[in-house]
């Protein structure tokens, strides 16, 4: 016997409605992030046509991260509810068919062996319940039916003696649950119970399972959504502060949150990366203010000395004076004047470019080398060295560039301490450094003018001319060359009490015996 065939018309599909055709779209609104999928670069494919697996591939860059964040727990969730509404279905599947099949074997051993001849003879009293249909082959051929008319169930495939099979009807889609034994008689009866109303249960269920998930599903993207909301308002204040520091404001941070949050560790990181780049801006600016000054004085000290010249010779042109030796006497003068600022201008831009010749260099050794260099230039002058260190001082440096540096500092205060002025060199040490002292006992200077004297062409004191005053580049070059030694400078002067110029060191540590 074949199995019954369901209603193929059941299982076939409606067809498909044709589709309208396209109507005239209107001005589209401002596009959303899932319509500028189009508009994000592709690498390496230029403007070739993008295959819908780059599409799906660009999602995750066009979307907003607190919507893929929601989508992704939307989705777990959904996969999670999936699979236990599945289980829990299969399960009461499964509870559901054993239960019937206890049934049909508790009837089979009972009163499904009762429906014999009586019944079929006019006794109805023993019919099957309601939902049950009892067969009985007889060995003559002869098949008795007792049960429902509106269906029957196809039992060809039901095997004999063996377990209870789901099958359906011959008539329409009633599924029926069977089991078949035979007697002594020979005669083989089949029991089979319609589970229409196992079906209505199960497919109950799922309705309760979808209905349940989808107002779990809708519940969990709210409350995801608000909460995944608070929890990325931090980059958003993040992103807000980047804002307001690309439109100029560099002295804005990130607020601090704890470092043991991802978000702490990056506004932590970032207030470090704001503050090095606000130091490299206000340096950068400094620098180019500092270069743009450098060349406005170098070319106003150098148009003072052109200027002279050139009036000088015009007038001797316009015959206004016949003094030769008074002009070439000042063209000479001025020309000096203008070699010498042209070679302190050199003197600055090697100090600040060329690279030292570092070497151990004795600092007392060199101070009394430059002290008898100053005498020798300043006759009439006292210079004294002062020894306070408790140990030979010894430096890695560029002796030459060292002597420079002490020589323009006793240059500088014997020139504008006063013609009785003295200076001393003395030296001491400071813990780890080496400390030089240039003292002098003349004019001094006020606070005003000791936090720029070591600006390129400052001079303290207005009323001195060209003269007197040097080219204003002296101290700038010590201070560059004292910053290539990796060391520093300071000044600490009084009106009336004389100056000192401080330089600081490093000390050459000495090898250990």
């Amino acid at each position: 016997m074949a199995d019954s065939q369901e209603n193929p018309a059941a299982d076939r599909p409606a067809q498909a409605q044709s589709q309208p055709q396209r109507a005239q779209q209107p001005q589209q609104p401002p596009k959303k992030w899932h319509e500028q999928l189009d508009q994000l670069p592709q690498q390496g494919q230029g403007k070739k046509k993008r295959s819908k697996r780059d599409y799906i591939r660009q999602i995750p860059q066009a979307m907003p991260l607190r919507t893929w964040l929601v989508v992704l727990l939307v989705v777990i969730s959904g996969l999670g509810l999936t699979g236990s509404s599945f289980a829990v279905n299969s399960i009461m599947r499964n509870v559901l068919y054993n239960n019937v099949d206890s049934e049909l074997r508790s009837a089979s051993s009972s009163w499904a062996r009762d429906v014999g001849n009586d019944f079929f003879l006019g006794d109805h009293t023993k019919r099957p319940p309601t939902e049950y249909v009892v067969l009985n082959y007889l060995p003559d051929g002869t098949i008795r039916y007792s049960g429902p008319t509106s269906t029957t169930p196809d039992v060809e495939g039901v095997p004999l003696g063996g377990y209870p099979t789901t099958v359906g009807s011959i008539e329409n889609n009633t599924k029926w649950r069977a089991l078949a034994f035979a007697d002594s008689n020979g005669v083989i009866t089949v029991i089979a119970k319609d589970m229409t109303h196992e079906k209505e249960i199960l497919h109950g269920l799922a309705m309760v399972q979808v209905s349940i998930a989808a107002i779990a599903l809708a519940a969990m993207a709210g409350v995801g959504f608000w909460f995944i909301r608070r929890a990325l308002r931090p980059l958003r204040v993040v992103e807000s502060t980047a804002s307001e520091i690309a439109a100029g404001d560099l002295d804005k941070r990130v607020p601090e949150w704890p470092l043991h949050t991802e978000v702490g560790q990056l506004a932590a990181a970032l207030n470090i990366m704001l503050g090095h780049l606000q130091r490299s801006v206000v340096t950068a600016q400094e620098k180019e203010e500092q270069m743009r000054r450098f060349v406005g004085d170098a070319s106003h000290e150098l148009r003072t000395p052109l200027t002279s010249l050139r009036g000088y010779t015009e007038l001797y042109r316009s015959g206004a004076t016949n003094d030769v030796d008074l002009v070439f006497s000042k063209i000479d003068k001025e020309s000096k004047r203008m070699s010498l600022l042209v070679e302190d201008l050199l003197a600055l831009t090697r100090a600040e470019g060329t690279r030292l010749d570092l070497r151990p260099v004795d600092l007392l050794e060199l101070s009394l080398s430059v002290g008898s260099s100053a005498r020798a230039a300043f006759p009439e002058r006292e210079v004294k060295v002062v020894n306070n260190a408790q140990s030979i001082p010894v430096v890695n440096g560029d002796a030459d560039r060292l002597h420079q540096v002490l020589l323009n500092l006793i240059s500088n205060g014997l020139r504008h301490g006063g013609e009785d002025a003295t200076v001393t060199l003395q030296l001491r040490r400071d813990n780890k450094d080496i400390l030089v002292d240039v003292i002098d006992d003349g004019k001094g200077m006020s606070s005003e003018d000791a936090a720029h004297i070591f600006e390129r062409f400052y001079r303290a004191d207005s009323s001195r001319t060209r003269d007197t005053g040097g080219s204003g580049l002296g101290l700038a070059i010590v201070h560059s060359l004292v910053e290539q030694h990796g060391g520093s400078i300071s000044v600490d002067s009084k009106l009336g009490q004389g100056t000192t110029f401080t330089v600081r060191l490093p000390a050459l540590e000495e090898p250990e015996d």
